[in-house]
């Protein structure tokens, strides 16, 4: 007898469905992956694929994205914490980092196409605001997997890959855009004109559990559950993963406590913060313009987003409640700071997310969030493209399509179908 990988459960009302799904029949919240293996038992391999076993796919890659972990000495020292741990997601080959786009979402990409191509989806599109767009774009060439990426206009300094592109990337650019949640919007709608599947975002089970697969090299190594987790956030969906995989390991005996989030975001662009912080709600249709003038301020452009899945069932809210967790709000200048004293004692290049979530960390000593003695794991989710460009030539992805958001109707999708997925 077959027995199936995975499971979906609802997570508000556990209804059970079979793979592939984004979406519950009969609520809003999100499904989460059951697996038939329980056990924590990583295999002996060097990438992400080690925990074969809590990923969607059953088939595999051998190119080298995961996250390097390892216990700080610099920085711990000068922070006086004894029991720093860093999961190092970028590219390093210092440490043994290798990830080919440099950050946590290379772990999303490649189990994404290999969990839909097992199931017959042969081709996705999907929004961007850089790092899921190069991510996505490598994984798709070193696939041959057709995608259309849908990204603003001011995404397109970010989106170079270390190889050179092909026809499977399909690069739709929103000419004078800056909002994430309009390539979001148009994405949806390219995908229902041309009957191209949508990648998901955060209801894509494929990518939750492909970003938990850092807590779970903490796991390996320390055959323990941090204390408290730090990453900075966009949509939260790494907060989210992580916390879904604590609760697998913790159900598989590794660990008694959940660990604690603390979840930063950007000033002056800080929905989350604010909405756990002070009990607001996120309104991404109020006051749009004033939205995109804080995001036009804040370095971390990666963190914007205007429609995180917060208060949804299983969401953000729910991770940070379970979790008795705390969110910050980080100012550019305080994580420029934070970027030159991780570098200064750790001896790498971090990106404007990663400076975001060092400079929580450093919030959170201030204010007795965390004691010396903790178990502190710091996810270091990316670094900036100096190394990748020491050791690659970088090459930009061209456009396909060039367009002015307010000019995407049904009747100009189709008329450019045949340029922007002449594969599918």
């Amino acid at each position: 007898m077959i027995i199936q990988k995975f499971m979906l459960k609802c997570v508000g009302c556990g209804a059970m469905y079979g793979p592939p799904r984004l979406h519950c029949a009969e609520c809003d919240s999100l499904l989460r992956s059951q697996y038939a293996v329980t056990a924590f038992d990583p295999k002996d391999r060097s990438n992400l694929f080690a925990f074969q076993d809590w990923l969607p796919p059953t088939a595999s890659l051998d190119i080298p994205i995961g996250a390097t972990v390892y216990s700080s000495e610099g920085l711990a020292a000068k922070l006086g914490l004894s029991n720093l741990v860093v999961a190092f997601s970028g590219y390093a080959p210092e440490i043994r980092a290798g990830n080919p786009t440099g950050s946590f979402k290379d772990f999303e990409a490649a189990p994404s196409m290999l969990y839909y191509r097992e199931h017959g989806i042969g081709s996705l599109v999907l929004a961007s605001a850089g790092n899921t767009a190069r991510a996505f774009a490598y994984a798709a060439i070193q696939l041959d997997f057709p995608v259309i990426i849908v990204v603003p206009e001011r995404a397109m300094e970010r989106l170079w890959i270390p190889c050179e592109s092909t026809d499977a990337v399909r690069l739709v650019v929103l000419d004078g855009c800056d909002d994430y949640a309009a390539a979001i919007r148009i994405a949806g709608l390219i995908g229902r004109v041309l009957g191209i599947a949508n990648e998901g975002g955060a209801l894509n089970v494929a990518r939750r559990d492909g970003m938990s697969t850092a807590i779970l090299e903490y796991a390996r190594q320390m055959n323990a559950l941090p204390a408290h987790y730090f990453q900075a956030i966009g949509s939260g969906t790494g907060g989210i993963a992580v916390w879904e995989a604590s609760q697998r390991l913790l159900a598989a005996g590794i660990g008694n406590k959940l660990p604690k989030l603390h979840l930063s975001q950007n000033i002056p662009f800080t929905p989350i913060y604010d909405a756990w912080m002070f009990d607001k709600p996120i309104e991404p249709d109020v006051d749009v313009e004033g939205q995109l003038r804080r995001i036009d301020q804040i370095d971390a452009l990666v963190l914007a987003n205007r429609t995180p899945p917060y208060a949804v069932t299983g969401g953000v809210r729910d991770a940070l409640s379970s979790t008795d967790g705390h969110t910050y709000a980080v100012a550019n200048d305080e994580a420029l700071a934070a970027a030159q004293l991780f570098e200064e004692k750790e001896g790498l290049p971090i990106g404007p997310a990663a400076s975001v979530a060092t400079a929580s960390l450093l919030q959170a000593l201030a204010t007795d969030q965390i004691k010396a003695d903790d178990a502190v794991m710091l996810h270091i989710t990316g670094n900036n493209e100096t190394l990748l460009q020491r050791d690659f030539t970088l090459h930009k992805i061209e456009p396909v399509w060039r367009i002015r958001p307010e000019a995407v109707t049904e009747a100009a999708i189709h008329a450019v179908a045949n340029r922007i997925a002449p594969s599918l």
